[in-house]
């Protein structure tokens, strides 16, 4: 029976359309089946959804970027206390299938030094998004950073930032979902 809801789920997901993002490229919408599934995967630990998710970001990457010049795949991270409360860092999750997809090392290039999570926060307090550290790079590679969603963009400038900083020589951002615009919402 939930063979039969994947498939269901993933052919109703195969029809819908990227959203346009300026922060990262973007596979999906966070609105309806999108959001019910992504709420499934982070937070009642539907870790088959992950490869659904994946496989669908890995298809938009190929027809928005050359995948061939990527040298790393990475993650924003989450918090320590949502890894232990989850059984997983969702990011991480998604990062690895993407990087064997891809046939590219998936490594932790980025460190979290914010406490508390994002969730529930009004978009103003967003906007400041995640601190984050890079270790530093070894060359100067092409980064693929992963997360799940993009709410402001924030956290994905700050991924960047922090990765240009550490030596990347590219950074392209990627992430499952969006949330739409606020008057897009409803």
């Amino acid at each position: 029976m939930a063979r039969k809801a994947c498939e269901h789920c993933a052919s109703k997901i195969a029809l819908c359309l990227p959203p346009h993002c300026n922060d990262a490229i973007v596979a999906l919408a966070y609105v309806g089946l999108v959001r019910d599934l992504m709420l499934a995967f982070k937070y009642r630990n539907h870790r088959v959804l992950a490869a659904l998710f994946a496989d669908r970001l890995v298809a938009t990457l190929q027809i928005s970027v050359n995948v061939e010049c990527l040298d790393v795949v990475t993650w924003v991270p989450t918090t320590r206390e949502r890894r232990i409360a989850r059984g997983h860092d969702q990011a991480e999750t998604l990062a690895r299938i993407m990087g064997r997809s891809l046939g590219v090392p998936v490594r932790k290039l980025l460190v979290r030094e914010t406490i508390g999570h994002q969730t529930g926060k009004s978009r103003q307090n967003r906007l400041v998004g995640v601190c984050l550290r890079a270790r530093s790079m070894n060359f100067p590679a092409t980064v693929l950073v992963v997360d799940d969603v993009v709410t402001t963009g924030a956290t994905m400038r700050n991924a960047q930032h922090a990765l240009y900083q550490a030596g990347a020589a590219r950074v392209i951002c990627a992430a499952v979902a969006n949330t739409p615009a606020p008057a897009r919402r409803r």
